[in-house]
């Protein structure tokens, strides 16, 4: 125990003291498990969510994922949309067609779409988790067609944790922790290319004007959940980093070499951004035939203290959402994301779970002033919860 809060407390310390280095946020997937409940359940996630939530879910039931991918698309979910989408994927489209789709998408969405995925497994659970996972998101954004950006990033990681379980009568303590070596890939400038000008070069072959940084780095993520019978609180503090370095290469060496072309010797420094959570949830009826549960979580909850207005500052960094599991295998979902509704479902079929949302997340300066709507669908091959 006093080796984790030590190994915490020099890698914050890192964190700290660091300087001269851009800073730059870490990638995690769009869920539909997360983003039906408004974003939430990161903070109190167990089994394979625990990989991009909170580490103290390696404390609770193991469990093994073979499989975990999800595919998410920010668009609204309407007819206008799919149709807009079939006219880009047709090849037998025009430019001018495929233009007229994209700015009617764009228009749709407050100047947003773009799509992205995730892929990954690993062992979670029981004290231990072992995993690998890659996540890859290409938002699009800005008015059609000059101002019009495609940006990239993603980034693999290869994660090892560990987990301690405390039981204490009513009360509860779960901590975990664990270690992460990741490779990231970001486009260059960081807000994205012109999409126009990509399109052209698509058509003519030539990537080579379009520039990225690629390099690997280290991290760790640490976290607490407390439960008082069937109240949680928890808190989780994720990318705490140390400095990287990235360099530069081209789309079209990407094209051209592969793999064999991101470079491994950077020179440009970066450093992630740490993510602090704080939560409060109420799960009644744990693995029971009906298990309803609640939660909310605010990111950074030190910037609320510090805050002039701290409700304010509450409402542009609260996460809420709730869930119902039904017979063990049918769930519903709802959730508020920083103002904005989310909705949600899944199934458990033995071995196979799916699950989608629809959800609208924050993209301006205050809650409900600017939504990125979108869809998600997650499917995994999985041995127990």
């Amino acid at each position: 125990m006093k080796r984790t809060i030590m190994i915490v407390m020099i890698i914050a310390l890192a964190v700290g003291t660091a300087f001269g280095q851009t800073a730059v946020t870490g990638v995690t997937p769009k869920d539909a498990r997360s983003m039906g409940m408004g974003g939430a359940f990161r903070v109190f996630s167990d089994g394979y969510s625990s990989f991009f939530g909170n580490p103290a879910g390696f404390a609770g039931m193991g469990s093994l994922t073979l499989l975990d991918t999800s595919v998410w698309a920010y668009i609204k979910p309407n007819s206008a949309s799919i149709e807009d989408i079939q006219t880009i994927a047709n090849s037998t489209s025009t430019d001018s067609q495929k233009a007229s789709a994209i700015s009617d998408l764009l228009a749709q969405n407050n100047n947003f779409t773009g799509a992205g995925t995730s892929l990954g497994f690993g062992w979670a659970g029981r004290g231990f988790a072992l995993g690998a996972n890659m996540v890859l998101d290409a938002p699009i954004g800005g008015s059609f067609p000059l101002g019009t950006k495609l940006a990239v990033v993603s980034q693999a990681d290869g994660v090892v944790g560990f987990g301690i379980p405390i039981k204490m009568g009513i009360l509860g303590l779960k901590l975990g922790l664990d270690g992460r070596a990741f490779y990231r890939l970001q486009s260059d400038p960081p807000e994205g290319w012109p999409l126009k000008t990509f399109m052209d070069a698509m058509n003519s072959g030539n990537l080579s004007p379009f520039e990225l940084y690629g390099g690997y780095g280290f991290a760790a993520d640490a976290g607490a959940v407390l439960n008082i019978g069937p109240v949680l609180l928890g808190v989780s503090a994720r990318d705490l980093g140390v400095e990287f370095k990235m360099g530069k290469f081209t789309a079209e060496d990407l094209k051209t070499k592969g793999f064999e072309a991101l470079p491994f010797n950077g020179t440009t420094p970066y450093i992630l951004t740490p993510q602090y959570a704080a939560g409060l949830g109420l799960r009644l009826f744990e693995n029971g035939k009906f298990e309803p549960s609640v939660y909310a979580e605010v990111e950074n909850p030190q910037e609320i203290f510090a805050s002039s207005d701290m409700i304010a500052q509450v409402l542009s960094s609260l996460h809420a959402g709730a869930q119902l599991r039904l017979l063990n295998f049918i769930t519903v979902r709802g959730g508020l994301n920083k103002g904005w509704y989310s909705l949600g479902a899944g199934i458990d079929l033995a071995l196979i779970e799916l699950d989608a949302a629809v959800f609208t997340e924050e993209m301006g300066s205050y809650p409900g002033s600017k939504g990125r709507t979108g869809i998600s669908v997650q499917a995994a091959v999985r041995f127990g919860r």
